[in-house]
């Protein structure tokens, strides 16, 4: 297992891309070369710091906006996100839906009359050396034939550590460096914020593991400038002030 440590989006994105340089294996899922590393654990330290500004990767701010207005409209009509995102018509089933809407997942749908985010609150408030506050994002109804878009996270667990502040741990089966952990950072880290602050605890840090963390063959330019990049303190931008922009999700 490979650990990397990060106080920052972008200092975790330039290791995890010097790894990848370094100890990358070459494999072909569905025919696509990737260059990947197996069972990976990322920690982020200061979750505040969680977009990567580094110029080689060149985010799309606007679109990071839309997928957190998308997650929180709980639609699953692919229309409402590709959009922004023309990706997304590749992951559509039939009738035009798709299954990775992690707000809809964690924040809209219910089991026996609560969320899974309401789920989490409820059980830290009973207990808060709880192991039972977990969101499952991929879940048994995603499993049937043709299904384009099997959801990549399995479920993010949420615990109070020894210095009584709010730690969150995600577990990937598989997880793309350029497009998909460069989103997924804001995203799990804002709901780990939300959960701290429902529970009255401070955000500690964030775990994240993945069987599989790779890029595709034609992000492998671009991987190789990220592992050669520098890190500039001046550059980052605060969450709450870009991509949360509902103050409702600021808290």
């Amino acid at each position: 297992m490979i650990k990397i440590e990060g106080e920052n989006a972008n200092e975790l994105f330039i290791k995890c891309a010097n790894e990848l340089v370094t100890n990358g294996k070459i494999r072909s899922p569905r025919g696509l070369k990737t260059i990947e590393l197996e069972d990976i654990w990322l920690k982020l330290n200061n979750i505040n710091k969680n977009i990567v500004t580094l110029e080689e990767r060149n985010i799309d701010l606007n679109y990071l906006n839309a997928e957190l207005d998308w997650y929180k409209s709980g639609s699953l009509l692919v229309e409402d996100i590709s959009k922004h995102s023309k990706f997304w018509n590749k992951l559509a089933d039939s009738n035009g839906t798709i299954n990775s809407n992690y707000g809809s997942l964690a924040f809209i749908d219910k089991y026996a009359g609560k969320s899974q985010f309401e789920w989490c609150i409820d059980k830290i408030k009973e207990d808060k050396e709880t192991r039972q506050a977990v969101i499952n994002y991929n879940q048994p109804k995603h499993k049937y034939d043709n299904n384009k878009d099997f959801v990549c996270t399995l479920n993010q667990l949420f615990r109070i550590n020894d210095n009584n502040k709010l730690e969150s741990r995600v577990f990937m089966r598989s997880n793309d460096l350029i497009y998909g952990l460069t989103y997924d950072l804001p995203w799990f880290t804002h709901v780990q914020k939300e959960i701290a602050n429902e529970t009255n605890f401070e955000s500690g840090s964030y775990y994240h593991y993945t069987s599989s963390l790779h890029v595709y063959e034609k992000h492998w330019d671009m991987l190789k400038n990220i592992s050669n990049a520098k890190e500039k303190k001046e550059s980052f931008i605060n969450v709450s002030q870009t991509f949360i922009k509902d103050k409702e999700f600021q808290k």
